[in-house]
């Protein structure tokens, strides 16, 4: 013995870090049992629950163990499972998924009581019960002067129903665990997504209540849209509902790059291989967790067939919706080479995040999920434009007639309305709108197109033009009806007062009231406050009512609202306005050299100046009033004659070109099969 006084010791306490409070959930749990069968070279596993005795067994056919195996194998903490035999599997040669000699601690995170029965082919029988209550005692009870002393399992009654050779191991007093059928299916589902091992080609079976699992219980390949394979394995016989194309029908599946170097840059002579597939899913809300599932908005790193990583596109900042619709398996053994350092944190189930090689796979499966991302979306916007045409076929009409160019940009819009997931009874209406917002696109590069137009292409240019020309028609028409609206909801104010207090606060802003032809003007910032400083420079500017100052594209025009209540005469009307004029005509003076621009005054008024009740008075006052640029207008006059302007424009711009009439069609539509059932 070296008379050194120092010494390293190992406590019983580093069991309670390395396996008994290791592991957070039961599937993580029962899979290091599966890996240990895999190790042991089984070919088939049985995991059995008892609902009588809340109990879980895993029997083996594996190899088994002898006494010298369970002491300075089993129960050896940290055994190097891959030292010798070249690191592989005794009767197999298989890669072991083992390496620290921790995975059967594990057990204790969901049960108390473990009992292990195994025996080798012609050797004794072994069976023992490791007590987790009597470990954690022993623990307590350790002498900090001793720490070596070993705890000392129990032993039991060997089962006779454990395999020749094999192992069986009985799991009981479970924590927290209910063993109904809910649970248990549950397990079923989850256990088949933790190994890519479980089959013929292995000839590794596992059994779970005696059904064999197979990727099917995987239960998540039936929501892949669009898949993509990495190395030799063809994933698109497992998922029935790609999407197909071309004819005859081909299923949505891509080969994709598998080598890469350490940088993640593919390459044919790269250090890296992986396989697997990544998948995306029909709709965003398609991998979102439910009350009996996990969620399965992930990606998976699988290495030497057993999960070493439960989700790596966390590890992804990509922005939008992007990874809303990824899911995935990648097969990556360069992760656990056994002449290389250990990656794997002490759990198993995560990778150390600065080892080159994690990082080289990090850069990979990121380019990838770009170039993936960009592919998917042409395909969404492709099969959204055959979707709209196979319902609407007005929609294919129009779309048929689109020129190359025009017809990859028209996909993008009608593929987002296929991915909006709308019910179809509301569809219509946004395939409509979607050809009109495109044709505006269209009209916007038209308009780019100005300067190059010359002899040669005059006609394809004037094409451009009549479209632009039914565009406008159809939005100013749009305009319209939405004015007409407003109108209507005038014509429906009784109260003369109140109806001339909303138009004072409406009228500034929406000139098109007085007259269609008239929009707010915006070149003068000042001409407000000039106007105002017309008014308040008359010699009466204490009574001037001035509420509306404005400045149109081809004058001035001064507009004077008078309460509903009030009847002034002609002469009244015309000293105040002419007033307004001349101080206008004035002072406009020191804003432009030219003072002949045409100034025009309204005065809106609730009842007719007085002695307009005679006809011949009448004409006389308006044939006065013309003289100097000014109308009289009741509120009801107004209201009438823009509702009669707009109502003959709509009538006449009705269903005037090509255009108009197929968004009308397309809006209009009606399948009488049972549309409402389709999917996408």
């Amino acid at each position: 013995m070296s008379d050194s006084p120092y010494r390293m010791s190992i406590s019983l306490n580093v069991l309670n870090h390395l396996g008994i409070n290791l592991y957070s959930n039961t599937p993580a749990v029962l899979a290091e049992v599966i890996a240990n069968a895999w190790d042991a070279d089984a070919t088939e596993v049985l995991v059995d629950f008892n609902k009588e005795d809340k109990s879980i067994t895993v029997k083996d056919n594996g190899i088994g163990m002898d006494l010298d195996d369970v002491n300075n194998k089993y129960l050896l903490v940290g055994y190097q499972r891959r030292s010798g035999s070249g690191g592989l599997t005794e009767e197999r040669k298989r890669k072991p998924m083992g390496r620290k000699g921790i995975g059967k601690l594990s057990l204790f995170a969901i049960s108390n009581k473990i009992e292990v029965h195994t025996r080798k082919r012609g050797g004794k029988k072994e069976s023992f019960l490791l007590d987790a209550e009597k470990i954690r005692e022993k623990i307590i009870d350790e002498d900090p002067m001793n720490v070596l002393e070993p705890y000392i399992p129990t032993e039991i009654y060997f089962d006779e129903d454990c395999p020749q050779p094999g192992t069986k191991i009985k799991i009981y007093d479970l924590k927290n665990l209910k063993l109904d059928g809910r649970t248990v299916n549950a397990l079923k589902k989850r256990i088949a997504r933790r190994f890519s091992v479980i089959d013929e080609e292995n000839n590794f079976c596992v059994k779970i209540n005696g059904e064999a699992i197979t990727l099917s219980d995987r239960d998540y390949f039936n929501k892949a849209r669009f898949l993509f394979n990495y190395g030799d394995c063809d994933y698109s016989k497992h998922c029935n509902k790609l999407d197909l194309d071309g004819y005859p029908p081909k299923k949505m599946c891509f080969e994709r790059p598998y080598y890469f170097d350490d940088h993640g840059e593919i390459s044919k002579e790269g250090a890296y291989k992986i396989k697997g597939w990544i998948a995306i899913a029909r709709h965003s809300n398609d991998l979102d967790s439910t009350s009996d599932d996990e969620n399965l908005n992930k990606i998976t790193v699988v290495v030497r067939g057993k999960i070493a990583q439960e989700d790596i596109l966390s590890e992804y900042r990509l922005g939008g919706m992007i990874t809303k619709y990824l899911y995935g398996e990648i097969n990556a053994d360069f992760l656990d080479e056994d002449d290389k350092e250990d990656i794997a944190t002490s759990s198993r189930q995560k990778i150390a995040e600065d080892d080159q090689r994690y990082k080289a796979l990090k850069n990979f499966i990121e380019n990838e999920l770009k170039a993936i991302w960009g592919k998917t979306n042409k395909l969404k916007a492709k099969k959204g434009v055959e979707e709209a045409g196979s319902y609407n076929p007005y929609v294919k009409e129009w779309y048929n007639n689109l020129e190359s160019p025009f017809k990859t940009l028209a996909e993008k819009i009608f593929g987002a309305i296929a991915e909006s997931g709308m019910d179809y009874r509301y569809r219509n209406e946004f395939y409509a709108n979607g050809i009109l917002t495109f044709e505006m696109l269209k009209m916007n590069e038209a308009v780019e197109l100005l300067d190059a137009v010359d002899d040669s292409n005059v006609e394809s240019f004037l094409q451009h033009l009549n479209q632009i020309s039914s565009i406008e028609k159809i939005r100013y028409g749009e305009i319209i009806a939405e004015r007409l609206a407003v109108i209507e909801k005038f014509r429906n104010i009784v109260d003369d007062n109140v109806r001339e207090r909303i138009l004072e606060e409406f009228l500034f802003d929406n000139l098109w009231l007085l007259d269609p032809a008239w929009e707010r003007a915006t070149e003068y910032e000042h001409m407000e406050e000039t106007l105002q400083a017309v008014a308040d420079g008359l010699p009466d500017s204490s009574t001037v009512r001035l509420d509306i100052r404005y400045r149109t594209g081809s004058g001035y025009v001064i507009i004077e609202l008078k309460r509903a209540l009030v009847q002034l005469s002609k002469s009244d009307i015309e000293g105040q306005l002419r007033k307004y004029k001349d101080a206008l005509e004035h002072k406009l003076l020191n804003y432009t050299d030219d003072n002949n621009e045409k100034i025009e005054s309204i005065c809106l008024v609730g009842k007719l100046p007085t002695g307009w009740d005679n006809e011949s008075t009448k004409n006389a006052d308006i044939e006065s009033l013309q003289a100097y640029s000014i109308r009289v207008l009741t509120y009801d006059q107004l209201i009438k004659n823009v509702l009669w302007v707009y109502s003959k424009f709509t009538e006449r711009t009705k269903s005037v070109d090509e255009l108009q009439d197929l968004i009308e069609k397309v809006r209009l539509y009606q399948d009488d099969s049972d549309s409402n059932s389709m999917g996408i």
